[in-house]
């Protein structure tokens, strides 16, 4: 049972999107390259690779941590600034 899940996570791998979108970005370069170096079908292909690893990177955040920091942070912000406002009717 450890296999089959183990090669569903990897046929998963292959087959999400940043992977995909970094093959069709080799695709282009190579393309680029095999038909007489056309700036712009490497330039797209670059592009494409460069976002793929971006896409990597960002989903590999913990969006979650991040969000209740700047929760906590804008709390802190709103009750030192509801403290100031107190203390200027005084």
């Amino acid at each position: 049972m450890a296999d089959k899940s183990q090669q569903q996570s990897l046929v998963s791998l292959i087959f999400s999107a940043p992977v995909l979108l970094g093959l069709v970005g080799v695709a282009c370069m190579i393309y680029g390259v095999a038909d007489g170096f056309r700036v712009m079908q490497f330039f797209f292909g670059l592009c494409i690779v460069g976002g793929s690893v971006a896409l990597h990177f960002i989903r590999k955040k913990d969006w979650d941590a991040h969000w209740q920091e700047l929760d906590r942070v804008r709390e802190a912000h709103e009750k030192r600034a509801a403290e100031e406002e107190a203390a200027k009717k005084k």
